[in-house]
């Protein structure tokens, strides 16, 4: 987040000195150059809204799936949050560019799996080795 952050500072002072100084630059490379520069932080605004934080927790006898923004303040919800009795399967479902934690859970109302799809980034095989042994 804060590599991001960092980008985008650069890239609206860039822009500003631009503009600042804009004799300096060829008329021919003005328009490309600012269109670079807004599709680029347009593209590091939607990556920070859409960043993030994925926190798995086992106590023993429950657990829980937390996922929130970084700059949430307050407190968070579990998104997902059973006995661990109840846990029939956990999996990885490995796409190109993000990852995806597949939760399905035993219910006794209902008597039927309820299958939860949580969408992770940057997750790797030992973390997921580290989650799923935490229920043996």
């Amino acid at each position: 987040m804060n590599i991001f952050l960092g980008i985008l500072i650069l890239d609206i002072f860039l822009t500003i000195a631009g503009f600042i100084l804009k004799f300096f630059i060829n008329e021919n490379f003005r328009w490309p150059l600012f269109s670079f520069s807004l599709a680029l932080g347009v593209y590091i605004i939607i990556r920070l809204m859409n960043l993030r934080i994925f926190q798995f927790e086992n106590s023993g006898a429950i657990f829980s799936v937390k996922r929130y923004h970084p700059l949430k303040k307050g407190i968070v919800f579990p998104m997902v949050e059973y006995p661990v009795n109840m846990l029939r399967t956990l999996k990885r479902d490995r796409l190109l560019f993000s990852d995806f934690i597949i939760i399905e859970v035993h219910s006794k109302k209902k008597d039927k799996l309820i299958r939860f799809s949580i969408k992770v980034s940057s997750f790797s095989e030992g973390d997921y080795r580290k989650m799923k042994n935490s229920f043996q």
